[in-house]
């Protein structure tokens, strides 16, 4: 018998040859079957209790000994049948998040001060909360007036904002949790998550706004952001 195909119905290798080994033997101890098979006889308890729980083989205690047998082939049916069902039922959510992972990414550059602005009113307009690192409050130094107004329209709207800054004492004057890294970790770069969007901020030498919406994108952002939160001081 070819095991190679039991394997590309989703056999291990060692689990199709052990249950080749039955087959062949009909009623076997673990000792015939080692033989059988060539596998050591401490490796096969395991191999015949998830053949055993598959259901394509029997096991009876005779005497003092355990013994196995195959069960009848056409369970190999059902088992295939049963996965099958239960593929149906996630078919749809996988259909689902396949689409969403294919989304097509969207990427806007805002230049100069009214660039800016229109790339921090978004975060505003979204109404999710707000997740930003590599923050030192670059908003507030080059664009004081805009970022009191900001800060306002985010109280107002009650969005949550976790901020993880490389310079203490100096703290907005709204914010939901803020924590701190080193100053080594500074640069001209801050980013903020917010729902499926990631805005990247240039500070310096001049002020660039990069506007990513991807959800696989935010996604990732988030996950730098919550290890660095996890290494963060408040």
């Amino acid at each position: 018998m070819d095991t190679k195909k039991l394997i590309e119905l989703g056999f291990t290798e060692a689990e199709a040859q052990i249950y080749y080994a039955v087959l062949k033997l009909k009623t076997c101890t673990v000792k015939q079957i080692s033989k059988e098979s060539g596998f050591h006889r401490t490796n096969i308890y395991d191999i015949l209790e998830q053949l055993k729980e598959k259901g394509i083989i029997t096991y009876f205690q005779e005497g003092k000994v355990a013994k196995y047998s195959p069960s009848d082939p056409n369970t190999l049916y059902e088992l295939l049948r049963e996965k099958k069902e239960l593929l149906d039922t996630i078919f749809p959510n996988l259909k689902s998040l396949y689409a969403n992972s294919a989304e097509e990414v969207k990427v806007e550059i805002a230049k100069g001060t009214e660039g800016m602005k229109s790339a921090w009113r978004d975060m505003i307009r979204e109404k999710k909360s707000i997740y930003g690192f590599g923050v030192k409050g670059q908003l507030r130094e080059k664009l004081p007036v805009f970022a009191d107004q900001w800060l306002r329209d985010a109280k107002h709207n009650k969005i949550k904002y976790y901020g993880i800054y490389t310079k203490r004492g100096n703290n907005p004057s709204y914010y939901t949790e803020i924590r701190y890294v080193s100053e080594e970790l500074s640069g001209p770069v801050a980013i903020f998550i917010y729902g499926d969007k990631v805005n990247i901020n240039i500070w310096e030498p001049s002020l660039v706004a990069i506007t990513i919406k991807s959800r696989l994108v935010a996604t990732m952002y988030k996950k730098h952001f919550d290890l660095l939160w996890k290494i963060a001081k408040p």
